[in-house]
């Protein structure tokens, strides 16, 4: 089965941050959560909860279905590639 290699939401969000010409810690202020949570999110080190999608949603990136259904392809795609190995 070919591997599908889809990128992590964090990986997403930091274009789009850019592209808003925001800090991460402007954004994070915006988004109401933690620097620190924010930047762990950006850098590939925790996934997108339910609560990060609601708090993007409500700045008018895209909705909380589409940053959850990222997350789930992505973990999806790292346990096959797991499984695989």
């Amino acid at each position: 089965m070919a591997m599908y290699d889809p990128a992590h939401p964090g990986e997403l969000l930091r274009r789009d941050i850019a592209a808003a010409n925001w800090t991460v810690t402007e954004c994070a202020q915006r988004l109401g959560v933690a620097r620190n949570t924010l930047s762990r999110l950006l850098n590939r080190r925790i996934g997108m909860s339910a609560q990060m999608a609601l708090a993007l949603e409500r700045l008018g990136w895209s909705n909380a279905e589409h940053w959850m259904r990222l997350q789930a392809a992505y973990d999806l795609a790292q346990a096959r590639r797991q499984q695989a190995a």
